[in-house]
């Protein structure tokens, strides 16, 4: 066997699923002559001296985000190198539109979870086995791509969260699945209903050895939402949940623990005063982030919230009276969203910010995969650009609202 080489471009969009997956690779044995490389700027002599090398395999983590500039990339690399060099992709993106990253120069691409699926993809790769030949990975002579939905859930129990051997650490996915379905969201297409958890006992093993081998003293714990830790989703698991806190704060040399705070966020309607108080003793932050959406009830309803405004204003509230302070995940441009809600939900983030919350901001983006991915993209008139900019520059809004504008046309001109 031919030594190989895989460089995995790193990108800040992408550093979660760069450390997972990289993680994934470097604990297989079959691949332990497998050489890995995590450039974050990808150059011209990186690529040559690994083909000079050997096979070298470039792979990309692709966010429907980041597609002009990767695919730019790939173009640059394929005019450099030819066939060289196999490019291959996975992601969000890749798993709504295949296709698309075939055309636009990749070899094979991974559909739905990685983490069995990459590695084998490596390995195929290294024997020169055809790749196609596994479920869940596709090529340009493929006729039928198969659904996320329709390949086996991964458990994550058996995979890290991160790659210790080449120190690329970050927040430990404690949760994957949703059962709600936000119209807005890709989530449900790309994971499906079933909530997954992983283990107590495998995020303190994970935890401890990167104390041990990283200096690692603060960790942040991922979750489209996070009071449902331990559970199907639906309901809040106290028990689950401080149990998790409780034993992870117990881990010597680990000095703080985030949990609820930015990357993740929780449900309004999962938040109540004796969960935050009995977070408080445990955990680092000293915010919450919410995700209400929208002022308006009719939206809520239409983008399949199952929560309401109320129910966000009661979660606020709580949330100040325990001590935390709330960051609430609001979306701009909504379709079907009259300008005067929209007006109204700008309104509200000022409320909130004199309420002594704060706001983060989305304008709506057409995301592949998401029920809402041939809607038009969200908009905002001078108006809402203008009061949007004031709260920016007063520090009571943060989010990247003012790029996701462009962001979202170039969504909607990709259209499947």
């Amino acid at each position: 066997m031919d030594s190989h080489t895989l460089i995995f471009r790193a990108h800040s969009s992408s550093r979660y699923s760069l450390a997972a997956l990289v993680g994934v690779v470097e604990t297989d044995h079959r691949l332990s002559e497998l050489a890995i490389e995590a450039p974050i700027e990808l150059s011209t002599s990186t690529i040559r001296k690994s083909v000079a090398k050997g096979p070298t395999i470039l792979a990309h983590s692709v966010m429907s985000t980041q597609t002009d500039r990767i695919y730019k990339e790939v173009r640059e690399v394929r005019e450099k190198f030819g066939n060289s060099v196999t490019i291959v992709g996975g992601g969000p993106h890749v798993s709504a539109r295949p296709m698309e990253l075939l055309e636009n120069g990749f070899d094979y691409v991974v559909i739905g979870e990685g983490e069995k699926t990459f590695p084998e993809l490596l390995w195929y790769l290294m024997n020169d086995k055809d790749p196609t030949d596994i479920l869940g990975v596709v090529g340009k002579i493929t006729q039928d791509c198969p659904a996320p939905r329709d390949l086996d859930p991964v458990n994550l129990d058996t995979h890290p969260p991160f790659a210790l051997g080449m120190n690329i650490v970050g927040p430990i996915e404690v949760t994957r699945g949703c059962p709600y379905s936000c119209k807005f969201c890709c989530t449900p297409f790309l994971t499906g209903g079933r909530v997954r958890n992983r283990s107590i006992d495998s995020i303190t093993y994970w935890l401890t050895r990167a104390v041990e081998r990283s200096g690692f003293d603060r960790t942040w714990f991922l979750s489209p939402n996070a009071l449902s830790y331990g559970g199907r989703g639906r309901t809040v698991e106290e028990d689950k949940l401080e149990g998790l806190l409780r034993t992870v704060t117990k881990i010597e040399g680990l000095k703080e623990v985030f949990f609820g705070s930015f990357p993740s966020e929780v449900r309004p309607e999962f938040v109540t005063r004796p969960i935050l108080e009995m977070m408080m003793s445990y955990v680092a932050n000293k915010t919450l982030q919410i995700g209400l959406q929208s002022s308006s009830n009719r939206m809520l309803k239409l983008t399949n919230r199952h929560h309401t405004v109320e129910d966000g204003l009661e979660a606020i509230n709580t949330t100040l009276d325990s001590g935390f302070i709330p960051h609430v995940d609001m979306i701009f441009g909504l379709p079907g969203e009259t300008k005067k809600e929209l007006h109204e939900s700008i309104d509200l983030c000022q409320s909130l910010a004199e309420m002594g919350a704060k706001t983060h901001g989305h304008v709506f983006m057409p995301l592949p995969g998401s029920a809402y991915e041939n809607e038009a993209p969200g908009r905002l008139d001078s108006e809402s650009r203008k009061l949007l900019g004031e709260l920016s520059r007063k520090k009571l809004l943060t989010g990247s609202w003012s790029t996701q504008e462009s962001m979202a046309e170039i969504l909607s001109s990709r259209k499947s």
